[in-house]
């Protein structure tokens, strides 16, 4: 009878367990022990990947990349000072996974009576009237095999936008200031005693 599910995991000198040595005490059965033994194996990984993600961020910093052009300037720092919220302007659908850009009629709003002569406002007026969105590039973005929940993250856990995006709310013109790396994630769930599970985030069938 062979407790070990591998020959290679097998220790030297593991005495013998057969009919004519039957020890005293219960052995534990063949599936309890893969089971402890996977969980050893896959927390020891974990903790592994967690190290080298993290050495090899903080060895490889770099600038951040320059702001790309959005199709119309926008200011968050002057829409935070006139009182507007995130979700004032970036709704949350159920069930949660993603956060909105501003629907054009949200916006002109404000803007059918403010700034009007202004070019940025005028091409805002366009789309409106074209009933086309406006394509705005993308900042912050994890690769689609990452289950990444705002609702988990924003209403759940009650972690602050500034947490994932950095001061937005200060900023004329957004770059991506925080790391959406997987070491950055990890750390984050270590400081917040969440799970590391690979599964935990990671969509098994992407």
């Amino acid at each position: 009878m062979r407790l070990w599910p591998s020959p290679f995991l097998e220790p030297r000198g593991f005495p013998d367990i057969s009919e004519r040595a039957q020890p005293s005490y219960p052995l534990a059965s063949r599936a309890g022990v893969e089971e402890r033994l996977s969980r050893i194996l896959f927390s020891a990984a974990t903790v592994l990947l967690s190290v080298l993600f993290s050495s090899h961020t903080k060895g490889t910093q770099k600038e951040r990349p320059a702001a790309p052009v959005q199709p119309i300037p926008f200011s968050h720092r002057t829409h935070a000072r006139l009182g507007l919220a995130c979700l004032t302007c970036h709704v949350m659908p159920e069930p949660g996974w993603d956060m909105t850009y501003p629907e054009e009629a949200k916006c002109m709003d404000c803007h059918g009576t403010i700034k009007t002569e202004s070019p940025a406002i005028l091409k805002l007026a366009e789309y409106y009237k074209g009933r086309k969105r406006v394509p705005w590039v993308q900042i912050y973005k994890v690769p689609d095999y990452v289950l990444f929940s705002h609702k988990a993250h924003y209403r759940a856990a009650m972690i602050a936008c500034e947490a994932c995006h950095g001061p937005v709310a200060e900023r004329d013109v957004i770059v991506e200031e925080k790391s959406t790396a997987m070491a950055a994630c990890v750390d984050c769930h270590h400081e917040k005693g969440a799970p590391v599970r690979c599964n935990y985030c990671h969509n098994p069938n992407p």
